[in-house]
C-alpha cells in the first residue's frame, strides 16, 4: 500500500465562505465511505475564504474513483458557485510524520459540529480569536 495524500485548495467567492465550509464539513463522511483513509478541511485564520482539503487514500485508484465518483462530481456541481475555479489538487507522499507524546489525534477535540453543518455554532462568519 502506497498511501497519498490529495490536497485540494478552495477559495470560496464573496460572502461565501461559511457556505463553502458547511459544504466542505458535509463532504468528509462521503469521502470516508468512498475508501480515504482520512479527510481534513483546514480553513484559514488569517482569511476565512481560505480552505485546504487534504484526503488521504491508499493507492491512486482510489483517489481516481473518488474524485469521479456521482457523489464528488454532484459536489462540485451544485457547489460551483461557492469557490473560484479550477480546482487543482496535487498529490502528495509523506516523507515524515510524527506527534508530541501522549497525543493521539492532535484535532481530537474539535468537533465535527452538527449532523446539520449549516447548524454548526462555528459557522458565525466572524473570524476565529488568535491563540495567544
Amino acid at each position: 500500500m502506497t498511501t497519498t495524500a490529495y490536497e485540494i485548495p478552495f477559495y470560496a467567492t464573496g460572502l461565501q465562505g461559511d457556505a463553502l465550509a458547511a459544504a466542505l464539513q458535509e463532504l468528509t463522511p462521503q469521502m470516508l465511505r468512498l475508501g480515504a483513509l482520512e479527510v481534513r478541511v483546514i480553513r484559514s485564520r488569517e482569511d476565512g475564504y481560505r480552505f485546504r482539503l487534504s484526503v488521504a487514500v491508499p493507492d491512486k485508484r482510489t483517489w481516481e474513483t473518488m474524485w469521479n465518483s456521482d457523489e464528488l462530481i454532484r459536489f462540485r456541481t451544485v457547489h460551483s458557485n461557492l469557490y473560484h475555479k479550477p480546482l487543482a489538487y496535487e498529490s502528495n507522499f509523506a516523507i515524515a510524520h510524527g506527534r508530541g507524546p501522549g497525543v493521539t489525534d492532535p484535532y481530537g477535540d474539535e468537533p465535527f459540529g452538527s449532523p446539520v453543518a449549516s447548524e454548526d455554532p462555528r459557522m458565525t462568519g466572524e473570524p476565529v480569536p488568535a491563540e495567544g
